[in-house]
């Protein structure tokens, strides 16, 4: 579509490049005390699916999409955090897909529109090619598909104002953590570099009046958050998210808090673990890129960044999460050994082992 990813001032400008009659939107509950939604609701034919789980389920994906079908819509929208828009992605393409083979052969493309509308400044999610998912509660899935970039995006501050604090916290250190990742990554290339960067400098330059809640720094944030997304779009994300999910599974930790403590133990690790490397440009290419997310965050070098990193975490009051050894081993022995190996370093099973074992303060 010639439009994909334009970003709109506002949903009056919707009208003037797409032409639709009765949109799906998929929304977090909070959404609809929005004057956005007030706008939607008296303006369309709008059919709503507001049943989004904070981990989202496919099987609910599965009921949203026959209720797009059953109600002919012919646009979705998603609108909220990461998991209201990866469930309008799946929805998007479920809708002319057969579930029963979503979650093992390719699905085809369709031209239904999908415009995102984030309302939280950390996943990036409108930005990226992902839906990330569960299925039987606890089994993560990770879907790659073209079509998952939305045809539009509406970047709003204003959203954000209303954003519960430690949401405000762990969204926007998620988003601090995409960037990371993609800047380290061995896919990373010029292109994702350069959206890391922009997104580390607008962090370090938004944090203290994003964190007052302040409007111009809110806009900072939504930004940095929208080219982090852009950033992994290029190359996906790397062991801190890997290792994250069986925390926000199993510990009530929200997704930002889950990677951030993750990612602190984790880069403090390879800055004495890098041995052994998997990108293919080389160990001192490696150790120079973790200079340069240092230097990023205002250090000298990886170690200074480490030791800032960690006191945004504390600032940030996301604690370590609390579990037994015996959970804390499982953990490890489940990671997506895929995932790994977008890591800078090469990480065994064993060095997972003690990387959770630090993020969860167990000798």
């Amino acid at each position: 579509m010639q439009n994909k990813g334009l970003i709109l001032d506002n949903l009056n400008a919707l009208e003037k490049v797409s032409c639709f009659k009765k949109p799906f939107l998929c929304c977090g509950s909070s959404f609809k005390s929005t004057k956005a939604f007030q706008y939607l609701n008296e303006k369309y034919d709008l059919t709503v699916w507001d049943k989004i789980r904070p981990n989202p389920r496919f099987e609910d994906m599965i009921c949203a999409a026959e209720l797009f079908k059953q109600n002919e819509c012919d646009f979705i929208i998603g609108a909220g955090g990461g998991s209201p828009l990866d469930s309008a992605k799946m929805i998007k393409l479920l809708a002319t897909n057969d579930a029963k083979t979503a979650l093992t052969e390719p699905m085809q493309a369709n031209d239904i529109g999908f415009l995102a509308i984030p309302t939280t400044s950390g996943t990036g999610s409108e930005a990226t090619r992902y839906s990330i998912f569960y299925v039987n509660e606890n089994e993560k899935h990770s879907i790659t598909h073209d079509d998952f970039l939305p045809d539009f995006v509406i970047l709003d501050e204003a959203f954000l104002k209303t954003v519960p604090p430690y949401q405000r916290r762990c969204t926007c250190m998620d988003a601090l953590c995409h960037a990371i990742e993609s800047y380290w990554s061995v896919k990373s290339n010029a292109e994702s570099r350069e959206y890391a960067e922009r997104a580390l400098r607008l962090f370090m330059q938004n944090k203290n009046g994003y964190l007052a809640n302040e409007q111009e720094a809110n806009r900072g944030m939504l930004m940095a958050s929208y080219y982090a997304g852009k950033a992994i779009n290029i190359t996906a994300t790397t062991s801190a998210h890997a290792m994250c999910y069986n925390i926000t599974i199993n510990c009530g930790t929200a997704h930002g808090h889950s990677v951030s403590v993750n990612l602190a133990e984790i880069w403090d690790y390879m800055n004495s673990h890098n041995e052994s490397v998997n990108d293919a440009r080389g160990r001192a290419f490696v150790l120079s890129a973790l200079d340069e997310i240092g230097v990023l965050l205002g250090g000298r070098h990886s170690v200074d960044g480490v030791k800032i990193f960690r006191g945004l975490v504390e600032e940030f009051e996301l604690y370590s999460p609390k579990a037994d050894k015996a959970a804390v081993l499982s953990f490890a022995k489940s990671v997506n050994a895929d995932r790994l190996l977008n890591n800078p370093t090469t990480l065994s099973a064993e060095d997972i082992t003690e990387i959770y074992k630090r993020v969860f303060r167990i000798n």
